[in-house]
């Protein structure tokens, strides 16, 4: 007679850590504590193997072997994201011309405006929720600004986001049925940026698309076949994670009402200064976890991994290792040194990095300064699961009094 297994029995037959488990957006860290200072490779679902500590995280970031191959035909409106070595450099030089912390420094003023006429608002309501009253229109604001995308278009953009964002993770986790809407996003806004590029083309500006479509235009190392990928990874990329990073680090200061008190002390010309933007950054990353498939033969973790191995980096948990952080699990802004790895590492390092940490600083620097208490409505405070790769918020109330 056959025994029907019980639900412990159930558990030892399953990955020993899934990053995929939706149960994570609402609190992975106990999660990863576990499996960190278990073992630091775990198995996990398809045959992934996951890394939790710090150390292997970051030697796996910046080690060529460990890299993406050739993108599906989904993935390939992110394929510079994902792109290896020879093409990457080339395609990398070019943006860092618009996303360098000289070109980016010139934008704060601009930020700053945006902020303020945000603000303007949910002061005057005494109520907003931060995702959609501030951090969202905002980052859309900005990277819109860049590519002079029409604000009333914005929030059709921000629209196609969720079932797009589905492609991060890798294909074979996702769902016919994810896959099938992701096609049908990604293909609007495909024919979106391609009526914009004619636009251009008839018309250019000051703005980075014009520029883009110059350089694809010339015949250069960025070619027009890469035009469009390079537009929407910046587009979509540049304002997602920006928002993600704004709300949760929202949420950190609220949870941590002493913190909260230190960082209006921690104001310098009306931003929160660089060290706690980025130790918000490092509590609770926006980037959770980024995937690399083996390209030759590397040994990680003091486990030797075969071409074509894939593995999942767990950014979220190397982010808490108290391998490499003085007490992980608390918000500590005057953290120093702080070496997380929330914007990655290596040739894949976020080039909208300096946007972020710029967008982040002024955003909360200014919301602190102009107003006296920020409330918590905690009873509609939910999190959201876009994609395994990304950490956020699908509502953020508060209740906000100005000074």
């Amino acid at each position: 007679m056959t025994l029907p297994l019980r639900s412990e029995d159930l558990a030892l037959l399953r990955p020993w850590f899934d990053p995929f488990d939706p149960g994570l957006h609402e609190d992975p860290y106990s999660r990863y504590e576990r499996a960190r200072e278990a073992t630091p490779v775990c198995p996990g679902p398809y045959g992934l193997r996951v890394f939790t500590r710090h150390r292997d995280v970051s030697a796996a970031l910046r080690d060529n072997r460990l890299g993406h191959g050739e993108p599906t035909s989904e993935k390939r409106i992110f394929s510079f994201l994902g792109q290896d070595p020879p093409g990457h450099g080339p395609l990398r030089r070019l943006a860092a011309q618009f996303l360098g912390p000289q070109a980016i420094s010139a934008l704060e003023p601009r930020i700053a405006g945006y902020v303020d006429e945000l603000l303007e608002v949910m002061l005057a309501q005494r109520s907003a929720d931060v995702l959609t009253d501030f951090a969202y229109p905002l980052s859309l604001r900005v990277i819109g600004s860049l590519f002079a995308i029409p604000q009333a278009d914005q929030p059709w953009i921000r629209a196609q986001t969720p079932p797009i964002g589905r492609l991060l993770d890798p294909p074979y986790s996702i769902s016919e049925a994810d896959r099938t809407a992701a096609r049908k996003a990604a293909a609007v806004l495909v024919a979106y940026l391609h009526q914009k590029i004619g636009e251009r083309r008839r018309s250019p500006g000051p703005d980075v698309l014009s520029a883009l479509i110059a350089a694809a235009d010339s015949g250069g190392s960025f070619t027009r076949r890469e035009l469009i990928p390079m537009c929407s990874l910046l587009l979509l990329a540049g304002y997602e994670t920006t928002a993600n990073i704004i709300a949760n680090a929202v949420l950190a200061l609220l949870e941590h009402p002493q913190q909260l008190r230190q960082a209006r002390s921690r104001l310098v010309d009306g931003q929160l200064v660089p060290r706690a933007v980025d130790e918000l950054a490092r509590y609770d990353s926006s980037v959770q976890v980024t995937f690399r498939t083996v390209q030759a033969r590397a040994r990680l973790g003091g486990v030797e991994l075969a071409e074509g191995e894939r593995v999942a980096l767990l950014i979220g948990s190397a982010n808490r290792d108290p391998r490499v952080f003085e007490r992980p699990d608390q918000l500590d802004l005057d953290r120093s040194p702080n070496p997380h790895l929330s914007f990655g590492a290596g040739i894949h390092y976020c080039l909208g990095s300096p946007l972020a940490r710029l967008e982040t600083g002024v955003a909360l620097g200014r919301l602190l300064q102009r107003s006296r208490s920020i409330e918590l409505d905690s009873d509609r405070l939910r999190h959201k699961n876009l994609a395994a790769t990304l950490r956020g918020l699908e509502a953020l109330p508060v209740r906000v009094t100005a000074a």
